[in-house]
């Protein structure tokens, strides 16, 4: 798993939008927590030779909602995976696995017609919430893949999430 410190988290060093703090469930000594921000983008980069060759491989982001946490209910975040200089994959994807108990904040107006039943996160073995940024095929192992999560089309406020990190593990055949 990729730490966040590790990962590029815009306004992620500003206090006023991101902490840093400890978390008993993580296994990172730091995770970072979204105060508030309007422009969400995380991004982070892995050599593909640190992974096995020929191998099915699937990049997950994996966080948690703070239980007053807000705007990821709606609004889809853009996800997507670029290895070398090729995006093999970028879709929508809904942060908020649609918990009925949390109170909801902000517009409750939605534009279905932009949300074309987008992936939502699951919660993990571990209690984490878990999305799945896209799969690859490890071939050669001389690339980098890029890892990206951004949520910037909306003018609606964030907060509540906490980053555990991104995880690259062989995808599961169905």
């Amino acid at each position: 798993m990729i730490a966040p410190r590790d990962l590029l988290i815009i306004w992620g060093d500003t206090p006023d939008y991101w902490d840093w703090i400890s978390h008993p469930e993580s296994r990172f000594k730091e995770v970072a927590e979204l105060n508030h921000v309007w422009w969400l983008e995380i991004c982070g980069k892995i050599s593909t030779s640190k992974l096995s060759l020929d191998t099915n491989y699937a990049a997950y982001l994996v966080f948690k909602l703070r239980e007053a946490a807000f705007g990821f209910d709606y609004y889809p975040a853009e996800v997507s995976l670029t290895l070398g200089v090729d995006k093999i994959c970028a879709k929508s994807v809904v942060l908020d696995p649609v918990n009925e108990m949390r109170p909801r904040y902000g517009p409750q107006v939605v534009d279905h017609s932009v949300m074309s039943s987008p992936e939502r996160s699951k919660e993990g073995a571990d209690g984490w919430l878990e999305i799945e940024l896209g799969d690859f095929f490890n071939r050669y192992g001389e690339d980098e893949l890029e890892m990206s999560v951004m949520e910037v089309n909306t003018s609606f406020p964030k907060g509540g999430l906490v980053i555990q990190g991104v995880e690259i593990r062989p995808k599961e055949d169905k």
